[in-house]
């Protein structure tokens, strides 16, 4: 029963509302065809204002009307929507220009609005919209409520939160009953900004920093709006005029000349492979199918297929070396090397052919105590690993020492038969290349760096992180050009005292010391940039922070 006390008097109020407001809140907006108007600041009203400053929620009240401005991120349109024609929308200053630090800028600019447009029942929302080559881009909103809207809003509020408390719904149903008593929802996410009152216009100080991309040498800025009002009438503003800004990045000092890197091509080159192949215990027999073989077998042939057929070398020789592990005697270990390399050899033959027979020279190493000595000392699941490597340098005799690993270090020689064993039972491959066409040994060439030509590239796309990456140990011009735009000014500086001095390095001096404040010392460098170059004043009379350096 008081659940519905609650909804007839929302009703009473709405229809007061409405007796009072007439037939349409927001027709007076378009009988009069009220305007608003976009402008950039003046040199003085930037220099007033810091960059990161955060907009505000601004109460304002004029006679018996208060209003509140706040930006939002979004509002719902209302159910009648109409266009109302804007006769003029003024803009001072279209073009301008604003540095780029750490890939990003911040706009700003100020949006005059006639106090005719913020009646008493109405809502208006200012919309900044960034234009890019393949998108408009909305910026955050400005919303500005009436003193009327406003108690509008806290009605429906007062009605939900009362359902709630009375009726205690789950979550589903706080957001039905917020739908049904919240007809304009109060902004959120506000930020703190600047707004100052005339006599006869509300002027808003707009500031937003947004990330560059590829397409932000330039960048455009439009106004659209909306008037919502408490009867669900609304209107909506068209576009503004454009503001342009044009970004002042570093990119126009990128050096785009191709770097080349000298490049050292030898008449003789070496190619290594190790493969394991699995015997039968005291067998010499190659036999595909037993463990890995197929797929070991496999990979020896395909590469030396590949090797023997391109057409850059002519091969020399072909070494085939087997090894075996040092269980069993050292004698009886020979014997098995030697016929697995045999064997190995005569598969080889016959799967590829006669050829390669006159190509393979075979050798064989009964026990490769040097690789089991470097796999023991890199492997820390030996305990006794130091007392291991220790014996294995002292004694002489291989049999002696295998069977003293066996008998002193049990639990270890158990791990290394295990494990590292097998890894020494390998064939090797080297194959032996000769440059075809080439007399001398050695000769030396350039190349194109295709490494810094992709450092380049991401630097022009302003991908500066990336960018400097791959820059980093060039320590160049572009170098330079990375740090700056990342703004990291006292490591550009160090790096430009290295350079060659010239009208490009003293201009990049300038606005490092432009960034860190030594005006001084940055005039100095950007009229020495300018004595070497003539065009360098040009540029500096575009370039913010050169005009900062040049203030008296």
């Amino acid at each position: 029963m008081k659940k519905r006390k609650i909804i007839i008097a929302g009703a009473i109020l709405g229809c007061c509302l409405w007796m009072m407001f007439g037939c349409s809140v927001a027709g007076r907006l378009q009988r009069h065809r009220t305007t608003a108007s976009l402008s950039q600041l003046t040199r003085t009203e930037r220099q007033q204002r810091q960059q990161d400053s955060r907009p505000q929620v601004v109460k304002l009240q004029r006679d018996s009307n208060t209003f509140f401005l706040a930006p939002v991120d979004t509002l719902a349109d209302g159910e009648r929507v109409m266009a109302l024609q804007i006769e003029q929308v003024t803009v001072v200053a279209k073009m301008r220009s604003i540095p780029e630090r750490n890939g990003r800028v911040v706009l700003d600019f100020i949006v005059t609005l006639p106090k005719e447009l913020l009646g008493k029942s109405r809502s208006v929302v200012i919309t900044p919209v960034l234009h890019k080559p393949d998108e408009s881009v909305p910026l955050e909103d400005l919303v500005i409520r009436g003193g009327r809207f406003s108690l509008l809003q806290e009605r429906d509020y007062w009605q939900y939160e009362t359902y709630v408390e009375r009726f205690r719904p789950d979550t589903v149903g706080r957001e039905a009953a917020f739908a049904r008593f919240v007809k304009f929802p109060y902004p959120e996410d506000a930020r703190l900004d600047s707004l100052v009152e005339g006599r006869s216009t509300v002027t808003y100080y707009y500031s937003q920093e947004v990330k560059t991309d590829e397409t932000s040498k330039k960048m455009l800025v439009t106004l659209q709006g909306q008037v919502l009002a408490v009867d669900d009438s609304a209107y909506r503003l068209p576009p503004s005029d454009t503001l342009s800004y044009v970004v002042s990045s570093m990119l126009s000092f990128v050096d785009t000349m191709p770097r080349y890197r000298i490049k050292v091509i030898d008449k003789f080159v070496t190619v290594e492979d190790r493969n394991y192949i699995q015997f039968f215990m005291g067998d010499t027999r190659v036999i595909d199918t037993l463990g890995d073989n197929r797929r070991q077998l496999d990979k020896i042939t395909s590469l030396m297929r590949q090797i023997v057929e391109q057409e850059e070398f002519y091969v020399d020789t072909i070494t085939l070396t087997a090894t075996a592990s040092p269980e069993g005697s050292y004698a009886a270990n020979e014997r098995l090397a030697r016929g697995r390399a045999q064997a190995l050899k005569r598969y080889l033959v016959k799967r590829y052919g006669r050829q390669i027979g006159t190509m393979l020279t075979v050798r064989w190493v009964a026990e490769d105590w040097p690789e089991l000595t470097n796999r023991i000392r890199t492997d820390r699941e030996i305990v006794n690993r130091d007392a291991i490597l220790e014996l294995i340098a002292s004694e002489k005799n291989p049999d002696r020492r295998e069977q003293a690993i066996r008998q002193w270090f049990s639990k270890d020689y158990a791990y290394i038969r295990s494990m590292i064993y097998p890894q020494l039972r390998a064939v090797n491959f080297r194959y032996n290349l000769r440059r075809k066409g080439m007399v001398k040994d050695t000769i030396h060439t350039t190349e194109l760096d295709t490494v810094y030509a992709r450092g380049v590239e991401l630097l022009q796309k302003r991908k500066y992180a990336k960018a400097l990456y791959v820059l980093n140990d060039y320590n160049d011009r572009n170098t330079v050009v990375a740090h700056l735009s990342l703004d990291h000014n006292e490591r550009a500086m160090e790096l430009l005292a290295t350079m060659p001095k010239d009208a490009v390095t003293e201009y990049l001096r300038a606005i490092a010391c432009s960034r860190l404040g030594r005006k001084a010392e940055g005039r100095e460098h950007f009229l020495e940039a300018c004595r070497l170059d003539g065009r360098m004043e040009y540029r500096g009379n575009l370039d913010p922070e050169i005009a900062e350096l040049l203030k008296q």
